[in-house]
């Protein structure tokens, strides 16, 4: 692949995904915010003296405003960095999404293939396998069962686990 073609041309591609995270990342910062503002007030009432409540506001804003507003400033950025990350993912599904429906409605499907740096590589490992013994020409036959899927078909038939061998070097094991 060209490195054109790595490039994400768009970051944000799932809506509801990606903006479920950015969501998230906003109220906790603001969650943040108030409940650090709350415990420095409730600090300063107790070791301060003794004075009007709300004289404390002007004071604490004097010495950590500046602090709340680098918060806000550095915000766009962790929301920037949530949504790369978070495309890293989303845009994997979404094009495995997409491969399953023209899959579903009988068209030719290509193999996919991620980007490096992408969650999920095996997916897409996983979802060639199954495409190629999809789309494999009625004319061809039945595939001729490998030793090692023997095996688990008989495992599988005695009621015992097996490790699943098209999930090569997984480690996971069905009953």
């Amino acid at each position: 692949m060209s490195d054109k073609k790595k490039m994400r041309k768009q970051l944000f591609v799932d809506a509801k995904v990606q903006g479920a995270l950015v969501l998230r990342a906003v109220l906790y910062w603001g969650v943040c915010l108030i409940t650090i503002t709350l415990m420095l007030l409730c600090w300063r009432i107790l070791t301060g003296p003794a004075r009007m409540f709300y004289t404390h506001f002007d004071d604490m804003w004097f010495h950590y405003g500046p602090a709340a507003v680098a918060s806000l400033l550095l915000l766009p950025l962790v929301i920037v960095d949530i949504v790369r990350l978070s495309n890293r993912f989303t845009g994997p599904l979404l094009r495995l999404r997409r491969s399953m429906r023209e899959l579903a409605r009988g068209e030719h499907v290509e193999p996919i293939h991620f980007r490096d740096g992408d969650f999920w590589q095996e997916f897409a490992d996983e979802f060639n396998a199954v495409l190629a013994r999809v789309q494999r020409p009625a004319t061809a036959g039945p595939e001729p069962r490998r030793e090692e899927e023997l095996e688990v078909v008989g495992a599988w038939s005695r009621g015992e686990a097996a490790v699943e061998p098209w999930i090569a070097g997984s480690g996971s094991a069905s009953p």
